[in-house]
């Protein structure tokens, strides 16, 4: 009994972290893609709908910093 537990607990782990990307570094292109997607740029461009790291929050604004922060 324990030792099914613990291959099926073995097995679990793997499925989990052992999932790929959609995302794949390819001869030519800058960045990471998603090989399925259709491009709007060209492959040295980021293009936003198909490459990742996409980095950031939508919508932020960081404050205004003035002069040295004295």
């Amino acid at each position: 009994m324990k030792t099914s537990f613990a291959s099926v607990l073995l097995w679990a782990s793997i499925m989990v972290c052992g999932q790929g990307s959609q995302y794949v570094s390819l001869p030519g292109y800058a960045y990471k893609t998603n090989p399925t997607c259709s491009r709007t740029k060209p492959p040295s461009k980021f293009d936003v709908r198909c490459d990742y790291p996409r980095l950031g929050f939508p919508g932020f604004t960081p404050p205004p910093t003035f002069g040295n922060g004295l």
